[in-house]
């Protein structure tokens, strides 16, 4: 088993020391809303000289929402807020893009989405209405065993949720992480799903201390010992073993962007290694509540649970 691994240690906390980067783009006064024409998957509007172009192709539970600027002046800068969650803009090749989780509970119908831009005269608010589009999770009843149902009534649960949710809090500021790619070579299932498990509560939240029993994986059912490698390049926030997830690596890969990586036999990598694309970090296996031997694989942008199909190819 090869794995290309380095040891970095990020300033301050450790692994978890918050970096902040201010991206300037190229701060202007917003003057009043207008709209323009759009394509059919597209939202466009107009604030004096700023165009901010909505993707909403992919406006729907467990999805991403792309919002790009652009301008004849300078810009400072830039968020985009949907649903309390923040996303702020970071240059793609030249131009300001915003990569918005929608949770997989998001009810669809009509939604505002809001876009703020630093200006000279202090930050400048727009709210624009955009519309979340239907998907449908089949529902999943878990059968649990009577030993399984022990580990979810650990009290040790609740320490690992927050100490991962912090993990999801603190991720680093770093540069675009680059296409992701699923983890092993096999096919994947299960995201989204409303999954309600036998002689036990709110176990989905006990993963990531994050509220909503819809599931936040996607599972791949692979032999024990299948190597498991990195998403994509990033530095490693957590690596150890967790009471229901077993096996756990935690890896940001910049911009929001942090995959998890649960129900590992084996951990080969350690807390503020940094990691290349498809580096060995693991070995899969069937630790924690895994029914079977396998990978879950999670992917939290800005600190939300979107489909890590979805979000991949946005990324490359």
């Amino acid at each position: 088993m090869t794995s290309a691994v380095s040891r970095r240690r990020a300033p301050g906390r450790g692994a978890f020391a918050p970096r902040v980067t201010r991206v300037v783009f190229p701060v202007l006064f917003l003057a009043a809303l207008g709209d323009a024409p759009a394509a059919a998957q597209e939202v466009v509007r107009r604030v004096g000289r700023v165009t901010v172009r909505i993707d909403v192709s992919q406006a729907f539970p467990g999805g991403v929402v792309v919002v790009r600027l652009s301008s004849r002046s300078r810009l400072g800068a830039a968020w985009a807020l949907l649903d309390g969650r923040r996303a702020p803009f970071y240059s793609e090749r030249g131009v300001p893009r915003a990569l918005v989780p929608v949770a997989a509970s998001a009810v669809p119908g009509p939604a505002t989405l809001g876009v703020g831009i630093a200006s000279r005269g202090g930050e400048q608010r727009i709210a624009i209405p955009i519309t979340i589009g239907p998907r449908e999770y089949r529902s999943r009843y878990v059968y649990l065993s009577e030993e399984q149902r022990a580990l979810v009534s650990r009290e040790e649960t609740l320490r690992d949720a927050r100490r991962l949710l912090a993990c999801l809090r603190t991720a680093l500021s770093a540069p675009a992480p680059g296409l992701l790619v699923p983890p092993v070579g096999s096919v994947g299932s299960g995201f989204g799903e409303p999954r309600t498990y036998t002689g036990a509560a709110e176990v989905e939240s006990r993963f990531d201390g994050l509220q909503g029993e819809r599931h936040r994986g996607v599972d791949y059912p692979v032999p024990i010992q299948t190597p498991v490698r990195a998403p994509a390049a990033g530095n490693v926030l957590f690596a150890g073993l967790l009471t229901l997830a077993g096996g756990t690596v935690a890896i940001d890969h910049g911009q929001g962007v942090v995959s998890v990586l649960h129900h590992l036999s084996t951990v080969a990598v350690r807390e503020g290694d940094s990691v290349a694309a498809a580096a060995v970090v693991g070995l899969s296996g069937q630790t924690g509540l895994a029914p079977e031997p396998m990978l879950q694989w999670r992917v939290y942008l800005h600190g939300i649970a979107v489909d890590p199909l979805v979000l991949g190819p946005l990324l490359g």
